[in-house]
């Protein structure tokens, strides 16, 4: 590939931690990228990476079990414009990246979010990291709008879920793209993994995890009716119905697949990488080592059929 290379990581939620195992997947076959555009999730994974702080990140969403996860959604709050405020993002986001700036990255990066007050394509690539990804996962009626300069900015998976277009602007002359909306939900039950490769070597030590270990230990202690609510909150075995996570997570991800795709049509990636993760619910956050490697797999199937042209 050129040297001005360029890395598109879409939005996708909890999908979005796929983009972990696409860039370690990359890495290993020497892509460099000099340009690195996310929204939502791509946004998120692509800061941190381009921060140098992907091992990190890595290590922390491994060691995600279902409490873990959950505690970054809930806050004792009631903001007017979104379920949750986002401070107990920005808090890990600080963690991860503390003051970084983007424009003392070693990497061009961008995010993509969207004006929610005239539905313009808003590109951050300057300021503080932290404030351009908290804008960009900003999924409308879940987290409250960021204000960044003058603007009350949103999720950009409204206006360029998967931001090849970007890339190119930014100066990439050879674009990656990943696309994690392809292959809606058939079953918002169904919990398949494709097993048709080797687990990368980053998860060889991948511990049994008990989603629900925690509730049901302190189940004898709590009310059996909050516990059931708990659990259905993102358990895809638990309920036959949706919860609001999913039903505003699910709408906005149905928007997405067709925005992309006509988008996708103009702004073709010269490799267009889906990992396999259509069941992935939106908060799913703790199947992280499943879905970090179906984006390593897709990435070295990807790669393979690419490099055999």
């Amino acid at each position: 590939m050129s040297r001005n290379v360029g890395i598109a990581l879409g939005s996708g939620a909890a999908r979005g931690l796929s983009h972990i195992g696409v860039l370690k997947a990359l890495e290993e076959e020497g892509v460099r990228p000099s340009v690195i555009v996310g929204t939502s999730m791509g946004a998120f994974v692509g800061g941190v990476y381009a921060a140098g702080r992907l091992d990190e990140l890595t290590e922390l969403v491994l060691g995600l079990d279902w409490k873990k996860a959950a505690g970054y959604f809930v806050e004792m709050n009631f903001p007017q414009s979104g379920i949750i405020e986002g401070n107990k993002i920005s808090e890990l986001l600080n963690s991860l990246v503390g003051d970084t700036v983007l424009l003392d990255l070693p990497v061009r990066f961008a995010a993509v979010a969207t004006d929610i007050e005239n539905g313009e394509e808003v590109v951050l690539d300057e300021g503080a990291l932290t404030d351009t990804i908290r804008a960009s996962i900003s999924v409308p009626g879940i987290f409250t709008p960021a204000r960044v300069g003058d603007r009350l900015l949103v999720d950009g998976g409204l206006v360029n879920p998967v931001p090849v277009s970007v890339c190119r602007t930014l100066g990439a002359d050879r674009v990656i793209a990943v696309d994690l909306n392809q292959g809606r939900i058939q079953d918002i039950r169904g919990s398949s993994f494709p097993e048709d490769d080797e687990a990368p070597g980053f998860l060889k030590k991948e511990k049994p995890w008990r989603p629900f270990s925690w509730f049901e230990e302190k189940a004898g202690q709590t009310d059996a009716r909050w516990l059931d609510r708990v659990k259905s909150w993102v358990s895809r075995d638990q309920t036959s119905s949706l919860g609001i996570f999913d039903v505003l997570g699910n709408s906005l991800r149905i928007m997405e697949e067709q925005i992309a795709a006509s988008r996708l049509e103009i702004d073709r990636p010269d490799l267009l990488i889906h990992p396999r993760i259509g069941h992935v619910r939106f908060l799913e956050f703790h199947l992280a080592p499943k879905i970090i490697e179906a984006g390593y797999r897709a990435t070295k199937r990807a790669w393979r059929a690419f490099s055999a042209k």
